[in-house]
């Protein structure tokens, strides 16, 4: 289990991709990483591997650990497989979904809208994953959950590299959850495929972006966050 220290630091990496203070193909050099958190290198190797496992980050063997850089063609990719999965998760979900489950899923919605109506960007778009990642736990189907986090975790970078900062995801979502509760297959299928098709064609596929700032400059307040080691 990662430490308090750890997870502070992957918390703040994290943000920084979505916030897009962290660019695609940005290093995230060790040394740097240390010295802007205080902390050993070991604590950071652990945060790298951990951005890794859910594909943020790419390890390059002999060069160091970068920002991952989808493709246009591997961000369209990542939406087919998103549709092809959520479709399936939609469609098993309208039959088994619990009461617990219904209050949960309709409970982040409403955090979504308060972040989303609050000015809270990036907390609503973390919550956007976590509405898609609580639907596929219901499924009752763990590959479902392990793929989609994966999935997810690109649409993250994808969203940083050619998107917007925005969202308006829990309207759609509101929808969706109202079909499922419904037993509605056709309609949850329709609205989730719709709904990811939406998030796609706004994304503008460009591979052009300002310099990014440097890891100094991202952490500079990381230093105070978390205990040195």
């Amino acid at each position: 289990m990662a430490s308090q220290q750890e997870q502070e630091m992957y918390q703040a990496i994290k943000q920084a991709i979505m916030e897009q203070k962290m660019r695609p193909n940005m290093q995230l050099v060790e040394e740097a990483l240390a010295e802007s958190f205080g902390v050993s290198r070991t604590p950071v190797r652990n945060v790298v591997r951990r951005l890794a496992a859910e594909k943020l980050v790419t390890i390059i063997p002999y060069k160091g650990a970068f920002v991952s850089c989808p493709t246009i063609h591997e961000a369209r990719q990542v939406f087919e497989m998103r549709r092809v999965i959520e479709m399936a998760i939609v469609h098993k979900v309208c039959a088994s979904l619990t009461d617990e489950q219904y209050q949960l899923l309709a409970s982040l919605i409403q955090e979504e809208h308060e972040a989303q109506h609050g000015g809270r960007i990036f907390e609503a778009i973390r919550i956007t994953g976590d509405f898609h990642l609580r639907l596929a736990e219901a499924s009752g189907n763990s590959y479902y959950y392990r793929y989609l986090e994966e999935l997810v975790s690109l649409s993250y970078v994808i969203i940083a590299l050619y998107g917007e900062q925005k969202t308006k995801c829990c309207d759609d979502h509101q929808l969706i959850l109202n079909a499922i509760r419904q037993g509605n297959v056709n309609r949850a299928e329709q609205l989730m495929l719709e709904h990811l098709n939406e998030i796609e064609q706004a994304l503008r596929f460009e591979e052009q972006y300002e310099r990014p700032l440097s890891l100094t400059d991202i952490f500079a307040s990381g230093r105070s966050g978390v205990g040195s080691s």
